[in-house]
């Protein structure tokens, strides 16, 4: 990524989720309660890089310094004196556990569901890459569909090495759309006049077993380069990885009606496209 001073933001906006193996610090704790709970929305965040409040963050008598990027911002009553603080769960060095709200959705599709309530999920895959690593990738998005919730809307996406797949799994026969992309990473067409977002996101539970047929259907890119060529040396490998996130971002920006999380199963650098 990008990331020299003049830049304000990187090319590739990404998340990254990061779970904790370790067992609760409240698991083998004799008073759990000891702590003052707060929900995960009631915690403050960074006005600038919106990491939230944290032990290892600096207080002053009306701010704390964001500990990731230095913003000094507003210091609610909740944090004002340090004999506060430390009994506060969020407060804690080590592992924090907060609540966070569920929301029990029984029709995705209901039109009093906000953007938020609506989970939506696209495995974005490489392709570019050996037949053995491509059998993992099946093998890890499977494995995903089982850990998703039945409600969730999902889509598929793979990436080869000059090319972009793009999954229609509304039926028991998936289709494959296949888009180039050209040598200097930008699409010359956006998704949504291939298969727009509702022909390409499908409720998990309802069409689980369209989706595992898909995933199965997965291969190896066509082996157009990463060869040897007259006994010389291997032609460098294209992914363009880079030039599909920005794709999948620039077609849900125009239809913002769901929660999107993307989920990269990648095996290479890009190549082509921005990052």
């Amino acid at each position: 990524l990008d990331l020299d001073p003049p830049h304000h933001e990187p090319p590739l906006h990404e998340g990254v989720v990061v779970v904790p193996l370790a067992p609760s610090q409240h698991t083998n704790s004799p008073n759990p309660d000891g702590l003052d709970p707060i929900g995960a929305e009631d915690v403050p965040r960074c006005s600038e890089c919106f990491g939230y409040i944290n032990a290892y963050c600096m207080f002053e008598r009306k701010g704390w310094i964001c500990s990731l990027c230095g913003t000094k911002n507003d210091l609610l009553p909740r944090y004002q004196q340090s004999s506060m603080r430390a009994h506060l769960e969020e407060m804690q060095r080590g592992i924090v556990d907060l609540l966070e709200e569920c929301v029990e959705v029984d029709d995705i599709y209901s039109s009093e569901l906000k953007p938020e309530e609506r989970p939506a999920c696209i495995a974005v895959v490489d392709v570019s890459g050996s037949e053995e690593f491509v059998e993992v990738a099946r093998s890890g998005v499977l494995a995903l569909l089982e850990a998703l919730p039945a409600a969730t809307l999902f889509g598929l996406v793979t990436v080869g090495r000059k090319s972009i797949g793009v999954y229609d799994m509304r039926s028991a026969f998936p289709h494959c759309h296949t888009l180039a992309v050209p040598a200097e990473g930008e699409m010359p067409i956006a998704l949504s006049e291939v298969l727009p977002v509702d022909c390409m996101l499908v409720q998990l539970g309802e069409n689980k077993e369209n989706i595992a047929a898909a995933v199965e259907s997965m291969a190896p890119s066509a082996q157009d380069d990463g060869m040897q060529v007259d006994g010389g040396p291997a032609a460098p490998r294209h992914f363009a990885y880079g030039s599909c996130l920005d794709a999948v971002l620039e077609l849900f920006e125009e239809d913002a009606n769901c929660s999107l999380r993307i989920i990269s199963v990648i095996g290479s650098p890009p190549t082509r496209g921005l990052g």
